[in-house]
């Protein structure tokens, strides 16, 4: 991979510039990255999504994987218009999104799309302008990367305010996840990064998970990252994603769902203090 370390910066320049608005009135941007894939990023953004906007608050979905987007399949709903649409001029950004269940809105990815492939960074500036022209209308705007250590994915990750890196048990995504980790902290000074472990059987696994991670980073990168949450194993994960619903609609009691609500909880009072 070559390592560009101005790419991204241009890119936050980009987003936080504004001559009209403070900062404080615009939407806080939240980036969901991982690895590796198969270790259910994009099902956790939109469940979280869906919390926040729950509570109140203003939520816009960004699919950011320009090579395989999946928020539109796991909702089982067909965008009319794509990214490709809007770069013609045929459509304007307000066109583009799709509402979501419970109020959140949806601004889908051009999955597949070889016209995307061969202008990748074109694509990649035109998602960039779409959600910035965007910002005043939300309070949260939350883009789900591409898994892994490309430079698209990890522009977009260090463009945010925060970022959560997502991982499982398993030893392939938590060796993914710390050369995450790794790159981020290279990329940028201090980098708000948490850590979200996905699919483990108890509570103190995700712990020890964590723990496990973070030790590693503080003994090779002298940095330290934060225990963003822990979402246990759930039979009714994989039920929602065969039905199209998402877990925290469909099962609303169930232990996955409890947890995303208390990481959307944690979120949302770490912004109030």
């Amino acid at each position: 991979m070559t390592i560009n370390k101005t790419q991204s910066q241009k890119l936050k320049q980009y987003i936080d510039n504004d001559k009209t608005t403070k900062k404080s009135n615009l939407a806080k941007l939240i980036a969901i990255t991982s690895g590796k894939g198969g270790v259910g990023k994009t099902n956790f953004i939109l469940n979280l999504a869906i919390a926040m906007s729950i509570r109140g608050k203003k939520v816009l979905l960004i699919d950011a994987d320009m090579n395989l987007s999946n928020i539109d399949v796991l909702l089982g709903i067909y965008p009319q218009y794509s990214l490709s649409n809007l770069m013609d001029d045929l459509i304007t950004v307000d066109q583009l999104l799709v509402e979501g269940p419970r109020g959140i809105s949806i601004m889908p990815a051009s999955s597949g799309d070889i016209m995307v492939m061969k202008n990748i960074k074109e694509y990649q500036q035109a998602l960039i302008n779409a959600y910035t022209e965007l910002r005043k209308d939300y309070d949260y705007i939350l883009i789900d990367t591409g898994a892994g250590i490309s430079d698209l994915s990890v522009d977009f990750v260090l463009s945010a305010d925060k970022v959560l890196v997502i991982t499982t048990p398993e030893p392939t995504a938590i060796t993914d996840a710390y050369a995450m980790i790794k790159v981020l902290f290279y990329r940028a000074k201090s980098p708000d990064i948490g850590l979200i472990i996905n699919l483990a059987q108890t509570d103190e696994e995700g712990k020890t998970i964590f723990n496990k991670i973070n030790l590693i980073v503080q003994h090779f990168l002298n940095k330290s990252v934060v225990h963003a949450g822990t979402i246990p194993h759930d039979s009714s994960i994989p039920e929602s994603v065969k039905e199209q619903v998402p877990f925290i609609i469909k099962r609303p009691r169930s232990v996955a769902s409890a947890s995303v609500h208390n990481i959307a909880i944690s979120i949302l009072k770490e912004d109030k203090e």
